[in-house]
């Protein structure tokens, strides 16, 4: 049946649409399913989702085979060796290890070796464990989702490589609303950008403040009705409480001063300017997993659902929206 409609006709009765927010999925197996289980069965009663952008993990961990010797299998996962000795066992493992959004790799010791030696190697290998899994993902939403009335609008965040793009591109439900502006609800357009301001860690998808306030301009520009647009924008926008992360030094470590952790704005000047400027009626945003919560920047409200999908919880907000705007949220986990 292909992608569904943005939403029924009979929404444009007096009946809100409920939007469900999510992001920062990490490649966590168990985050994904609980994502497709809820759409599915619509326990949240949503007419749609939105997930507002990294999909993909950050790491892969080696299982190895014999690595004294023996048959048994060997990976060192969240800091605790695990052994496998049977089947059964070794895809527990990798399971687990799926569940966390890590990527499992089978090797023996001189791999291990071959891929300690060569930073070619473990990139090559993570490549291939990225495609595979948004693939499996964009193949899952389509078998679990069709004909449930709830379409899912997502985009890459800034830890997704552009690899991902063209999976994206072919997925028969999930659509990539990246630098896109959407028909959401009977009343509102969707605005997505999907790439964030500079960070330290030099991700695939970051822009300079400027260029980036000037691409989410252009899209905003082009909407009907700015103050009946959705924006979504991966990274949060800067001093809204959305963004509060630990500061770090310039060696990339956490900055401490008379034993506390100091902490402080980490978001994007651009995001701001522009919620100042077009006044959106809602902003959804990500990236900051600790940051979780809502805040109001003049006549927008500004959502962060948070993350915690290392843990395997599923973290997203509900919204009902009216012609009027926003009526309510509700906080939901799973």
């Amino acid at each position: 049946m292909g992608r569904p409609a943005a939403g029924d006709p009979r929404l444009t009765m007096a009946k809100p649409f409920r939007l469900y927010v999510c992001s920062d999925i990490h490649a966590s197996e168990r985050t994904w399913r609980k994502f497709l289980n809820a759409m599915k069965a619509n326990v949240y009663k949503v007419d749609a989702a939105v997930i507002a952008g990294d999909l993909t993990g950050k790491a892969i961990i080696a299982v190895v085979r014999g690595e004294h010797g023996g048959e048994e299998w060997t990976a060192t996962v969240l800091g605790q060796r695990r052994v496998a000795r049977t089947e059964a066992e070794l895809v527990e493992l990798e399971r687990s290890i799926a569940d966390v959004g890590y990527y499992a790799v089978r090797v023996t010791a001189e791999e291990r070796a071959a891929m300690e030696a060569d930073p070619g190697v473990v990139r090559r290998l993570f490549d291939e464990r990225i495609s595979a899994r948004v693939r499996e993902w964009m193949d899952l939403a389509a078998e679990r989702l069709d004909g449930s009335g709830v379409p899912v609008y997502l985009m890459p965040g800034n830890d997704d490589d552009f690899e991902i793009d063209p999976i994206l591109a072919e997925s028969a439900y999930c659509r990539n609303v990246n630098e896109q502006v959407v028909d959401l609800t009977p009343w509102h357009q969707l605005v997505s950008m999907g790439w964030s301001s500079p960070t330290p860690w030099s991700t695939p998808r970051e822009l300079p403040e400027e260029e980036f306030l000037d691409r989410l301009s252009a899209l905003m520009g082009s909407v009907r009705d700015p103050s009946k647009t959705v924006m979504m924008t991966h990274v949060p926008p800067y001093d809204s409480g959305l963004d509060t992360a630990p500061l770090l030094s310039p060696d990339l470590r956490p900055t401490v001063s008379a034993g506390d952790l100091l902490r402080g704005p980490v978001g994007s000047t651009g995001v701001r300017r522009a919620i100042e400027t077009f006044r959106p009626v809602l902003g959804v945003h990500g990236h900051i997993h600790e940051s979780g919560g809502q805040r109001r920047i003049g006549d927008t409200l500004c959502l962060n659902a948070g993350s915690e999908s290392s843990m395997g919880v599923l973290r997203g907000y509900l919204v009902d929206m009216s012609e009027d705007g926003v009526e309510r949220t509700i906080r939901v986990e799973g």
